[in-house]
């Protein structure tokens, strides 16, 4: 008898420890889970929406004063608009990684932002005064780098941009059209998120494709991918075996490139952090890997992440001055800030999803 009890005495010793054992060792995340509802609250809340809203008000400023040059045709109204049309294009950095949800419905970047514009579309709309904005042929002749080429078109003088407006109406309904485009768009994004799909966002708890961390992380990445690529590696060259294409910067013509490069990079930077418009840092992807303890090399991911924004942020600054004509005088300092963002990228791309159980789905063609 004793000799059958003493073998299921230690099978039992043994399940105890075993378990017990199983029980210290389960990942952090199960025994503590981090707090991802609160995480995508702030995101919707001090984030996102805020970003939508800064940008939809500087739109109709925009508007509001083109309206009313359009009328008087005057230099000191030009000059409000093209301060306006900065103005706006500035704050249209801040709402492009959000890609996802009522935007992507809208497709804001291809109907924002495709750039460089295609001018000979432009002016065959213009000439013709006969156009469907929403025909893919002209999603390249509208936007932000159709307004940059309209009022700062290189190959005229201000007073003859001036004066094309004054001449020509179906010039001045081509702008109208295009302003009205994107107000219709940006407001329908605010009222659907307001209305419906910001509760969907923020109870969306998983990492899996389609959640709203994925949609994030993805983001995210493309829009640092977009900025690597777009905005700073196709002008340097890196496509074209180094021949410089510097009319294919981001405004090109109004040359505000550099300003708009930093401007995507801090929008990059503020939604990993889950920092507000304001400056308040809120819950983001920054205390999601703190929370798991997630180290790098000898010291935190987190702490590499952050390093490396910095590191791209002072290569860019130091470019200094305009963009196009950068890349031409001094291809290596462009360069330089190329190779940061490169190493940003393999960061957020390949470390952070992989620690977080995100899967990126996007292709961006270049291996990087």
């Amino acid at each position: 008898m004793n000799k059958k009890i003493i073998p299921l005495f230690i099978v039992l010793i043994f399940c105890l420890c075993f378990c017990k054992k199983n029980k210290n060792t389960e990942p952090e995340e199960i025994k503590n889970p981090f707090d991802k509802q609160g995480m995508l609250q702030n995101m919707a809340d001090n984030v996102i929406l805020p970003n939508y809203t800064a940008f939809s008000i500087s739109l109709d400023s925009l508007i509001f004063s083109y309206n009313t040059f359009k009328t008087t045709t005057s230099s000191n109204d030009f000059q409000i608009v093209k301060q306006q049309l900065h103005s706006a294009y500035l704050k249209y950095q801040q709402i492009s990684l959000y890609e996802f949800g009522p935007a992507e419905q809208c497709a804001v970047r291809m109907n924002f932002n495709v750039f460089p514009t295609d001018s000979v579309q432009i002016k065959t709309n213009i000439s013709l005064g006969i156009y469907d904005l929403l025909m893919a042929s002209n999603l390249d002749a509208k936007g932000f780098p159709a307004l940059d080429y309209l009022f700062y078109d290189l190959n005229k003088t201000e007073a003859q941009i001036i004066q094309s407006f004054s001449t020509s109406a179906n010039k001045k309904q081509y702008v109208s059209d295009i302003l009205t485009e994107m107000q219709t768009k940006i407001n329908s994004i605010i009222s659907t998120w307001n209305s419906s799909y910001k509760n969907q966002f923020v109870n969306s708890l998983s990492t899996d494709v389609g959640s709203s961390i994925g949609f994030l992380i993805n983001q995210l990445n493309f829009e640092l991918d977009y900025l690597k690529n777009a905005k700073i590696g196709i002008p340097l060259g890196k496509k074209t075996l180094d021949i410089a294409l510097p009319e294919k910067c981001e405004a090109y013509y109004g040359t505000q490139s550099l300003e708009y490069a930093l401007a995507t990079l801090t929008t990059v930077e503020n939604t990993y952090l889950g920092k507000s418009l304001n400056g308040n840092d809120g819950k983001g992807f920054d205390d999601y890997l703190d929370h798991l303890n997630v180290s790098y090399g000898s010291g935190t991911l987190n702490a590499a992440i952050k390093n490396q924004f910095n590191n791209v942020r002072t290569k860019l600054n130091a470019v200094n001055g305009v963009l196009s004509s950068q890349i031409i005088n001094n291809p290596a300092l462009v360069n330089s800030a190329y190779i940061e963002l490169v190493k940003l990228l393999v960061l957020l791309k390949t470390d952070m999803p992989s620690n977080l159980g995100v899967v990126i789905t996007y292709q961006d063609g270049d291996g990087d």
